[in-house]
């Protein structure tokens, strides 16, 4: 029977770093991963010669977290192409405008909201969780084209479906460490080893570190006697029918580091074993209500499609049929190695409220919509040389980040009452964006179960 010190259950960004970090720190760890795929909701598929980044990601790592945490174990995440423009559909007018036009008029009023979001502590932006991002700009601010650039960010990074109703904590969380770090208010770029290569450079931090990684290794449950985490069960062969007899086979630890969504935490760990209010809060958070879902499209065409750039971000609130908010960015134009030669991929979505995501009619006479919205909006993907259409609801991309559901609302890391378990992951107490969110998720669970700061890290904000 195998023992370690932690076993760490999922390999995407919060699990591949609390176990590589862990691993390098000394301890006896074991990452396991359901999937055949390295990065979670953040994986890079090959697909008929492309390469298809399923979570429509980008980086938005400004370079205190995602990037520290490979310096901390000796890799190098390099920042790639960066984001170059931010093209806006004005969807009562039907055409296209960059959203530097909106406050071009009012730099100084957006360099007066800078000034005060930089002066205003972390601590205070804690107050937030439970009001729009609107209501603390309007502190300092009527100028709508400022309003317009905090906003559209947001449903580019947060992708709630109704901008006006972003959490004001979570988007001035980024906003501050953006403008502190990089002088801008929105950094995305690509890793410049690609994202399947990322993953892998992390799995090899963690496995030269004599961490033991078992891909295609689903999780049965979590195993706690007496409010005490003994490890984990697997099964010794994979189920074929739900309520098959089958043998598990147990991997001993005293802590173990779930870094599963909301959605899918009690289907490992038994809610016996956690408080009742506890385990209401993550069923509450794991409604579809509240699941950012999203339409994904994929299409490749001989010559790029863009407004300004090609490495340009597009949103837009509504789009001309379907009436939904979204993004779209040239792929191609960020790593030309994830498609063939002579095509360019282009990534976009739709983002649909979550309760419709059960809907299979709806979804489908949706994505037909969604699909002709597009080439409405960009002639050129009429000429489109291949396409794939992707669900993003199961799993979802993340919880909504509106007021009163985030910050203190999500669940803590730590559960009260169960010794040595945890849980890492964006869907849970953290701040940050995508991927980076959940990396210092699992930052911040490191440092607790070690009981010290990671220097690496230096003194910032944690959580």
């Amino acid at each position: 029977m195998a023992k370690y010190d932690v076993v760490v259950i999922g390999a995407g960004a919060a699990g591949l770093t609390a176990a590589s970090l862990l691993a390098v720190e000394g301890k006896s760890v074991c990452l396991l991963e359901r999937s055949p795929y390295l990065g979670g909701r953040g994986m890079a598929v090959p697909d008929e010669g492309f390469t298809v980044n399923v979570g429509g990601h980008l980086i938005e790592d400004p370079g205190s977290g995602l990037t520290k945490v490979f310096e901390h174990v000796g890799k190098t995440l390099q920042h790639g192409e960066v984001s170059a423009e931010m093209p806006v559909w004005d969807h009562e007018n039907n055409r296209w405008g960059s959203i530097r036009d909106r406050y071009s008029g009012s730099k100084g009023e957006l360099k007066k909201v800078i000034k005060a979001l930089l002066n205003t502590e972390w601590d205070e932006l804690d107050r937030w969780d439970d009001r729009p991002l609107r209501q603390w700009l309007h502190q300092h601010t009527d100028d709508q084209g400022v309003v317009d650039l905090f906003e559209f960010i947001t449903v580019l990074e947060c992708m709630t479906d109704n901008w006006w109703d972003h959490s004001a904590s979570d988007n001035l969380f980024v906003r501050k460490m953006h403008f502190a770090e990089r002088g801008t208010a929105a950094y995305s770029c690509w890793p410049g080893q690609g994202w399947d290569g990322m993953w892998a450079d992390l799995a090899d931090a963690f496995k030269a570190a004599g961490g033991d990684l078992r891909l295609s290794t689903p999780v049965e449950r979590v195993v706690i006697e007496d409010r005490q985490v003994k490890g984990v069960a697997i099964a010794r062969q994979p189920r074929v029918l739900p309520n098959e007899f089958f043998e598990e086979e147990i991997l001993e630890a005293d802590h173990v580091i779930c870094t599963l969504p909301v959605w899918h935490v009690l289907n490992v760990v038994d809610e016996g074993d956690l408080p009742d209010w506890y385990a209401a809060q993550i069923k509450f958070l794991a409604q579809d209500q509240f699941r950012i879902s999203w339409l994904g499209l994929y299409l490749a065409t001989e010559e790029p499609v863009h407004q300004y750039d090609p490495r340009e971000l597009s949103t837009w609130l509504r789009t001309p049929n379907t009436a939904l908010s979204g993004f779209m960015f040239n792929q191609t134009a960020m790593d030309p190695s994830c498609s063939p030669e002579g095509t360019q991929l282009h990534v976009m979505g739709g983002i649909f409220p979550g309760e419709k995501g059960r809907d299979r009619a709806w979804l489908r006479q949706q994505m037909e919509q969604f699909e002709a919205d597009v080439t409405e909006m960009w002639p050129g993907f009429a000429k489109s040389v291949w396409r794939r259409r992707h669900l993003v609801f199961e799993p979802s991309f993340g919880v909504i980040q509106k007021p009163g559901l985030v910050g203190m609302y999500r669940p803590h890391w730590r559960p009260p009452g169960t010794e040595g378990l945890w849980f890492a992951g964006e869907t849970f107490r953290s701040r940050g964006i995508g991927t980076d969110r959940a990396a210092r998720a699992a930052v911040t669970v490191v440092e607790e179960y070690l009981g010290r700061r990671l220097s690496t890290f230096g003194d910032g904000w944690r959580y």
